[in-house]
């Protein structure tokens, strides 16, 4: 017997535009122009729950957005794992637990705001790139092929709750800042930095350092870096922590380097920062 949500699986398939059929969240159908907007290939879209496919910090939300879906068309903003692409979801209940979700990709907006160094790609406070942007061209540089050298410095902010709480959310900007500008004025041009956190900063450096040196680099950045910082006629200090990695031709997934960034954001978080890590990943 033919389910409503097979029988539309099958008006999507030569539907205009980028479509999905979920039944009680799962991709049940998508058309061609699904998969080239998602990235995702036909088997390894159909049968998962849409959610899964989102980012770790999007899947939350995007599964609420789907639960929350109605007659009325809502819109639903996120990133695909793997590539990270940014995408759109205008999403309709059509009969009972099945919906209908048209899927817009937003990489060309994103493109624009990029040179443009606007909202959806930079950080407001910063003005840096922002994280999923500097992820994104860290995810570029991946799979260039060939490859070439690749190292990461992560600079995290130590304890940052209790300087908001003892110094408040404006000086803490101020830190932010002010450390933004003196890291991004020790880069060479091809070098990227992002803010990646509300503690922390990303650069990525195109170079085939040893790892002795590349720890070197970071230990001067972290000491220059974090003198105290001027608010309001006086002096505000703190300190930081920074991760050093090297990436070898067999390139890590994105995934394994965010743990390894969480894993000292985390460190920094609880106080246990002012030093320096070095990883080869």
């Amino acid at each position: 017997m033919v389910t409503d949500a097979e029988r539309l699986a099958e008006i999507v398939r030569f539907s205009p535009g980028a479509c999905l059929v979920l039944e009680e969240g799962e991709v049940r159908g998508a058309n061609a122009e699904a998969i080239d907007v998602t990235g995702i290939p036909r088997k390894r879209l159909v049968g998962v729950a849409l959610h899964e496919l989102a980012i770790d910090e999007h899947q939350e939300s995007t599964k609420a957005a789907i639960a929350a879906a109605s007659s009325t068309v809502t819109t639903h903003r996120l990133r695909l794992s793997g590539g990270l692409r940014p995408i759109e979801l205008s999403i309709r209940l059509v009969a009972g637990r099945i919906s209908l979700v048209m899927v817009r990709s937003l990489a060309f907006e994103h493109e624009l705001s990029a040179k443009a160094g606007g909202s959806l790609t930079h950080d407001a406070v910063t003005s840096l790139p922002d994280r999923y942007h500097v992820l994104e061209q860290l995810q570029h540089r991946l799979t260039v092929v060939p490859a070439q050298p690749l190292a990461l410095i992560g600079l995290w902010i130590d304890d940052l709750d209790t300087l908001v709480n003892e110094q408040g959310q404006r000086v803490v900007d101020r830190i932010n800042r002010q450390v933004g500008e003196r890291v991004q004025a020790r880069l060479r041009g091809p070098d990227l930095l992002g803010r990646f956190d509300s503690a922390g900063f990303l650069v990525l450096l195109n170079t085939d350092s040893e790892m002795e040196q590349l720890k070197e680099i970071a230990d001067r950045l972290r000491s220059e870096v974090s003198f105290p910082v001027e608010f309001d006629g006086s002096l505000v200090s703190f300190t930081s922590s920074v991760m050093v990695a090297s990436i070898g031709k067999k390139r890590p997934s994105i995934e394994r380097i965010l743990a390894r960034l969480q894993m000292v954001s985390e460190k920094a978080a609880g106080g246990a920062g002012n030093r320096t890590d070095i990883f080869s990943l």
